[in-house]
């Protein structure tokens, strides 16, 4: 199997399976061309990603999705990932749902844009700049079509 993900589901706020984060991610892996992963996906609650977020990138609030790449020796530039990937994502599926209701869309089309996003930062996206913002939001909408989503930054 080219790609391993594992699933803790450590929430109640949404209702999501193993099948629905797998495909989730693959779909994002198949786009990028990753050849081999191993990701291992928490899914929290709002005070565990606020830990999170302030004991590894001393961020003192809860927020959508932190991604971790293991071996950070391999990222390349977006898009030219060579050997395998292997790192974590942490989202919380308080956020997904607070966001959810405020862009007027289902809870389980934010967490799938939050399991792109991460996904797509740990094959060596990031967003800091407006332009690499940008990039990353068309990377998100393309694999979005793959459900016939539209998030809401794009209408």
């Amino acid at each position: 199997m080219k790609y391993k993900i594992h699933l803790s589901n450590n929430q109640r706020q949404i209702d999501v399976d193993d099948a629905f984060v797998r495909e989730t991610i693959e779909a994002v892996l198949d786009a990028e061309q990753i050849p081999q992963a191993e990701i291992v996906v928490a899914l929290v609650d709002d005070p565990t990603i606020h830990q999170v977020n302030r004991d590894h990138l001393q961020h003192d609030y809860p927020t959508d999705v932190i991604s971790f790449r293991y071996d950070e020796s391999e990222v390349e530039e977006a898009g030219g990932q060579s050997g395998p990937l292997d790192g974590e994502l942490v989202v919380s599926t308080d956020t997904a749902c607070r966001e959810a209701a405020e862009f007027g869309w289902d809870s389980k089309h934010e967490l799938r844009l939050y399991l792109i996003h991460g996904t797509l930062h740990l094959c060596g996206y990031e967003d800091s700049t407006d332009e690499e913002k940008q990039q990353m939001r068309d990377r998100e909408r393309v694999v979005l079509k793959n459900w016939n989503l539209i998030p809401n930054y794009s209408t």
